[in-house]
């Protein structure tokens, strides 16, 4: 059960795809999330492993907001096709591809206070500092933005 687990373990995803590119101002990976059943494990793991030094404290925030933007394109759409992050000048953002399959973009809604679901793009909207939503020619890439603590507090302004 252990090895399953380990976050080294590519074949848990047999397709995973993974294009890391650096230089001295930014870091960038793309991750194929692609016909995996683990994908918002797959995803919080790759934003652990990449950009823990660039989020700082704010690192359990975008954990949070990737496994809802994951789940989101895995439950609304026909599926998630990747991961992208990037890292540059104090500003991390994360992108989720997903395959398309409905024309709407995420929005912010009233859940019913009862309901087990609905509130996924509010809690998305609460800890990332801007989020947006490009169509795509094969889907949508839904993009959560992250300041550094040291580029802007969030709390002022």
């Amino acid at each position: 059960m252990n090895e399953i687990l380990s976050p080294k373990r590519e074949s848990m995803c047999p397709d995973v795809l993974e294009r890391p590119c650096r230089s001295a101002t930014n870091v960038c990976r793309l991750v194929s999330l692609a016909g995996c059943e683990r994908a918002e494990w797959q995803a919080r793991e790759a934003v652990r492993d990449t950009c823990s030094e660039a989020l700082g404290a704010r690192l359990p925030d975008a954990l949070l907001v990737v496994s809802e933007l994951v789940a989101n394109a895995v439950s609304h759409t026909m599926g998630v096709t990747g991961l992208v992050l990037r890292s540059d000048g104090g500003i991390t953002k994360l992108t989720v591809l997903d395959r398309g399959g409905t024309s709407s973009r995420p929005r912010i809604t009233d859940a019913d206070p009862l309901a087990e679901s609905g509130r996924g793009m509010r809690l998305v909207d609460a800890l990332a500092d801007s989020w947006h939503t490009r169509l795509e020619p094969d889907g949508k890439a839904v993009t959560a933005v992250f300041h550094s603590s040291t580029t802007t507090d969030r709390g002022s302004g």
